[in-house]
């Protein structure tokens, strides 16, 4: 159970992720065709894992210490900004939704928007692939293959989510799909962000200074139950360092607000 839970994590953030999308795509009327540009993201991020994981393993001889912490680090980083450019993006352009929906999904639709979707769910799927395909190739020489198999049922629990979220969403009201979307990345983002700092963190890059600044493991532990679920889905963390905490309020503070100002001038 304890392998299958870990492919689950690893792969649940990017799931949602793709799920999400997949539901404003169709809400928006986006053809088939053009959702190819999501289906090109998601064998893009597939094929960047296992390139850069036995790039890794040939180079350094493991996927570990700095170099790990350094990759991961900007790779959150990254997505968080992704991630936030996306929600600005989506609350500037759609503060007229009840009033103009085609003109609205016209502008969705526009290829340069898929494209950076297609980006964005590539490095959802880069950020935890590489150590699920190391996690999986370490299996491989594992003498009991009942472990491989528990660590490919996980990835397939994690994609019936993001199936889920698909269907239950694709009928949703546009304007109420967009609120919970945004809100939901936003959360995503933050805690990117500061797990990004984290990994620079452990990696010397920035100062450690405090850390933890609190412990709450002991009232809901991210490695177990419903923590374990948030920190994949959200980044939780039941015990950051100063420096993270207060990237994450800050970011979570200007983005909310932002947030919350837009829907007023609706």
């Amino acid at each position: 159970m304890a392998i299958f839970l870990v492919t689950f994590r690893e792969t649940l953030e990017a799931s949602i992720i793709v799920g999400l999308i997949f539901s404003l795509l169709q809400v928006f009327g986006v053809s088939f065709k053009r959702k190819r540009y999501i289906g090109v993201g998601i064998a893009a991020g597939i094929l960047g894992s296992v390139i850069f994981a036995f790039s890794f393993q040939y180079l350094f001889g493991a996927f570990e210490g700095n170099s790990e912490k350094i990759y991961e680090g900007v790779l959150m980083i990254l997505g968080s900004l992704f991630i936030t450019r996306f929600v600005i993006w989506t609350q500037h352009h759609f503060h007229n939704i009840g009033t103009n929906v085609k003109k609205i999904s016209d502008q969705f639709k526009q290829s340069d928007q898929l494209w950076y979707l297609s980006l964005l769910v590539a490095l959802s799927v880069l950020r935890e692939g590489v150590e699920t395909v190391i996690f999986l190739n370490a299996l491989s020489f594992s003498s009991e293959k009942g472990d491989i198999v528990l660590a490919i049922l996980g990835i397939i629990g994690a994609l019936i989510i993001s199936v889920i979220l698909y269907i239950s969403l694709k009928k949703v009201e546009i304007q109420k799909l967009l609120v919970f979307t945004n809100i939901f990345f936003i959360f995503i983002a933050g805690g990117l962000l500061s797990h990004g700092i984290i990994e620079f963190q452990q990696a010397g890059v920035l100062p450690n200074f405090i850390n933890p600044l609190y412990d709450i493991s002991g009232i809901l532990s991210e490695k177990q139950g419903l923590g374990s679920i948030l920190k994949a889905a959200i980044h939780y963390d039941a015990n950051p360092s100063l420096l993270s905490f207060l990237a994450y309020i800050s970011y979570m503070g200007i983005v909310f607000t932002l947030f919350f100002k837009n829907k007023k001038e609706r």
